[in-house]
């Protein structure tokens, strides 16, 4: 079995064309279309079935995904194991990432991993779903996942296995609040109990850990409700919400930017702070995948100790005011 093939299989298999394979590797469709069949006589069968300008995997196609992945993974992590020239680690790291924990510490983590070790190639994708995280972690489509924890418990049934095995590390903790349109008189930031919210909201598909705890704390009036629209792109949730469809969930980590759109802001009573983090598996990270759990860490520690200078230092202030106002008096 030639490596390219293996190549190139993997292309069409992730994204359901030839041609889209083509342009992802970069290389003309006739060469994919050659090697898929120079594959299927030596394995003597259809790896997909051809629906017009589509391919869709077929049985043998779905059983020879997570090997070939493994295959190139491990063709990756051999060449990131040898330093160039200098001592620097080199190769490339995939991530996948629940879009919701994407923001917060993630893009610092990959600014100081970029900058300690430039000649390594990251790429981050969306995970939409993440009940899928052991299976992206054990076929090889990634090396780390970042998501809320804990994982949800997969379902073998459906083909998504348990996350047994599986290591994670906590980076930072994520909130939710409701985003709403503008409305005269009514006071642009306060919070709101989760047993008062009773509207149609602007919803994405469920598909993070939290998601389950948030519902749980809704009425079952609200837990009933039908959701006024559902959004396949999260990025257009505040558009809707300012533009009066709908209410909708924000990160807490978007508030300001809602406030200064003009929405109004909820915060949630009581919190449901929601932990997020890398999960992985040690025994098969490559140098790169291992040197960036490390950065990770150390990141979320001192983004930590910062927090908890910070809440100290408002303590203080806190104090120093309710003292003075006592001495007034």
């Amino acid at each position: 079995m030639d490596l390219q093939q293996v190549r190139y299989f993997v292309a069409v298999f992730d994204h359901g064309s030839i041609n889209a394979a083509a342009s992802a590797v970069g290389v003309a469709q006739p060469t994919i279309s050659q090697a898929l069949r120079s594959l299927e006589r030596e394995l003597k069968a259809p790896l997909f079935h051809r629906i017009g300008r589509g391919m869709v995997p077929t049985s043998a196609g779905y059983a020879l995904a997570a090997p070939a992945r493994r295959m190139l993974r491990d063709i990756v992590t051999a060449a990131g194991a040898v330093p160039d020239a200098d001592g620097n680690l080199r190769g490339r790291l995939d991530l996948r990432a629940h879009p919701a924990v994407s923001t917060g510490l993630l893009p610092a983590i990959i600014a100081e991993f970029h900058r300690r070790h430039p000649k390594v190639k990251v790429t981050i994708a969306a995970m939409h779903d993440e009940t899928r995280a052991p299976e992206l972690l054990r076929n090889a489509a990634c090396e780390i996942v970042v998501a809320h924890l804990p994982l949800p418990p997969g379902d073998e049934a459906d083909g998504h296995a348990g996350a047994d095995g599986l290591e994670t590390a906590v980076l930072d903790t994520q909130e939710y609040a409701l985003a709403l349109p503008p409305e005269e008189g009514s006071p642009p930031l306060a919070s709101l109990p989760w047993k008062d919210l009773d509207a149609a909201m602007a919803v994405v598909p469920q598909g993070a850990a939290h998601a389950g705890r948030m519902f749980a704390a809704m009425s079952a009036r609200q837990q009933a409700r039908r959701p006024a629209v559902v959004l396949a792109n999260r990025e257009a949730r505040l558009a809707f919400a300012l533009a009066g469809v709908a209410p909708t969930w924000i990160e807490r980590s978007m508030t300001n930017t809602a406030l200064s759109r003009g929405a109004r802001v909820r915060t949630m009573e009581p919190p449901l702070p929601a932990p997020y983090g890398l999960v992985f598996d040690r025994d098969s990270l490559s140098p790169a995948a291992a040197a960036f759990v490390g950065v990770a860490r150390q990141v979320a520690a001192r983004a930590g100790a910062a927090a908890q200078d910070g809440a100290a230092a408002q303590a203080r202030d806190a104090t120093s005011r309710n003292s003075a106002a006592a001495g007034d008096s």
